[in-house]
């Protein structure tokens, strides 16, 4: 896999909001960010989901009573 090309974050919306004052990424750097974004999105879907699952887990014990 390979992470995009440089200044494709301006045009997806992706891109720092300090963007280093004109000092740019290193390849590890970018590579870095890059995947880890991807990682973080999925954990917060991840976590949003088991709350939703818990919370119908506790109101069908609740209701049984």
């Amino acid at each position: 896999m390979s992470i995009p090309s440089r200044g494709t974050g301006l045009l997806t919306g992706r891109a720092r909001t300090n963007r280093g004052m004109g000092t740019p990424l290193t390849e590890a750097e970018r590579r870095e960010r890059h995947y880890a974004t991807e990682s973080s999105d999925l954990d917060a879907a991840l976590l949003i989901l088991a709350a939703v699952a818990a919370t119908g887990l506790l109101i069908l014990l609740t209701s049984k009573k």
